[in-house]
């Protein structure tokens, strides 16, 4: 008997242990960085913190969306934002994505370089007071100042209760849980080596919890834009909770396809939701009272592509495997012929005839020329197509999914397409080939993936540097090649 007990509970065990746990995947929410501002003297370098993110189980790829300078830029997989000391005197609003294979979500870090330093001021927490039951820690948020353009060191002046202190660095003031039933009008200094400034901040300890009305209740950012068929969710809101329990709900006209968690306040739209902008009103309750706040969702007509694009599928080829120096560029023009641009292409081309287009012909035959690289079959039947079309120069995005980023998927068409007619085997200019996969990898690793990254983001230090030559890839390609790296380049 004993035998058989064992014999079938190791069936059990086997068997429980074939079952596959699923983990679903979502676009990543609540990009934060705490603080979210750094205030620098000019010529001082330094970095933000690390910003916590909810990355919907699975890998992120942060990236700069708004800023060229040279001197801001941001690790790709921590999201630390770095600046060096060249930065110049201004405000810098960096808008920071974060992307993982189903999506993406964007926050903004302010970076303001001053030339001199003053006094700080306007030291202010938001919100300036919090209510809790004795026996309860907890802390305040973080302030927000004018440090004067430099680093401030924060303190707790005149009576201290025991207890409560306050973070030096950051400002946050703390309370454990042995502080007494009270108010504390707690006075918090700001000091840098100019001067200093003050604020308040009141901790009320209770006897018992006594629940108020919620406050304080907003999103950010308090808006999304999206396009038809797309799925989404807002950033979990902040509030004053008055110590309740808070239930969220929408209010007034409900667009089919809309909804809020009732729990975390999290808004969701399905990919059903129609074309239109929704001011949604939001409201959060509890025991004692209620408060509303707005969110505002746009859905916009996905773009409709019928046909060949000019510009994201025509024009790369003509670039990267005939406008090459000593060829076909401005520079060269050799024979009188340059196929850098849409009017110069149609100098060889007539809409709606290949066989009467000098550009197209000429393709397999002279050019490119032996030697180089080829256009794929493929390539030249694009170009056929597009020319009885009535080769029109349309610009559009070109078809695209961050969620494909193998090279066999993704990878070898964009490079085909933007980089092969340089960076061949033949051709083999500045050491890199990108014309089939151990080639691609390993011109990377040879100059560095920074180094790469920083050439397709055009963000190189010398311009020259900066591929393709004929442009800048979409935002879209650009992350797809970015998490082949990431990813360990996979095939």
């Amino acid at each position: 008997m004993k035998k058989i007990i064992l014999i079938c509970f190791a069936a059990l065990v086997v068997y429980a242990c074939k079952h596959e746990i699923i983990v679903t995947k979502t676009v990543p929410t609540n990009l934060i960085y705490v603080p979210t501002s750094s205030t620098v003297l000019l010529g001082t370098a330094g970095n933000s913190a690390t910003p916590t993110i909810d990355n919907g189980g699975d890998a992120v790829v942060f990236i700069i969306t708004n800023t060229n300078d040279a001197g801001i830029s941001i690790n790709s997989k921590t999201g630390v934002i770095t600046w060096n000391s060249s930065v110049a005197v201004g405000t810098y609003n960096i808008s920071v994505t974060a992307t993982n294979s189903i999506g993406s979500t964007a926050t903004t870090y302010v970076l303001n370089v001053n030339s001199s330093v003053t006094a700080p001021s306007s030291l202010v927490y938001t919100p300036a007071s919090s209510t809790v039951v004795t026996g309860t820690s907890g802390n305040s948020v973080s302030p927000s100042i004018n440090t004067g353009g430099t680093t401030v060191t924060y303190s707790l002046t005149g009576t201290v209760p025991s207890g409560i202190s306050i973070n030096s660095s950051t400002g946050v003031i703390s309370w454990n849980n042995t502080v007494a039933v009270g108010v504390y009008n707690l006075s918090v200094k700001a000091t840098n080596n100019i001067g200093s400034t003050s604020g308040t901040y009141t901790l009320t300890v209770t006897q018992t919890q006594t629940v108020v009305a919620p406050s304080s209740f907003l999103y950010s950012p308090a808006s999304s834009s999206t396009t038809q068929g797309t799925a989404g969710t807002s950033a979990t809101p902040t509030i004053n909770n008055g110590l309740g329990t808070i239930t969220y709900s929408l209010s007034g006209t409900v667009p089919a396809g809309v909804s809020v968690n009732s729990a975390t306040g999290i808004i969701n739209w399905s990919a059903s939701v129609a074309i239109g902008t929704y001011n949604l009103t939001i409201k959060a309750t509890n025991s004692a009272g209620s408060i509303t706040t707005n969110y505002s969702l746009t859905v916009t007509a996905a773009p409709v592509v019928t046909g060949v694009c000019f510009s994201s599928q025509i024009l790369p080829l003509y670039q990267s495997y005939c406008a090459q120096a000593g060829c076909h560029d401005a520079a060269s023009a050799k024979e009188g012929v340059v196929t850098d641009s849409y009017a110069n292409i149609m100098r060889g081309i007539k809409a709606n005839n290949p066989s009467s287009s000098k550009y197209y012909t000429i393709i397999g035959g002279k050019m490119p020329p032996t030697g180089s690289a080829q256009m794929s079959a493929a390539q030249v039947a694009l170009i056929k197509q597009w020319i009885n079309e009535g080769a029109t120069n349309t610009t559009c995005a070109a078809a695209c999914d961050t969620t494909q980023f193998t090279y066999a998927t993704s990878i070898s068409t964009l490079f085909a397409n933007n980089c092969v007619g340089c960076h061949n085997t033949t051709t083999n200019y500045l050491g890199v080939i990108l014309s089939d996969y151990t080639s691609a990898v390993n011109s990377i690793k040879t100059i560095g993936t920074a180094t790469f990254l920083n050439a397709i983001n055009f963000t190189s230090s010398t311009a020259a540097m900066n591929m393709p030559p004929s442009g800048q890839m979409s935002s879209c390609q650009i992350t797809q090649i970015t998490k082949w790296i990431n990813n360990g380049y996979p095939q």
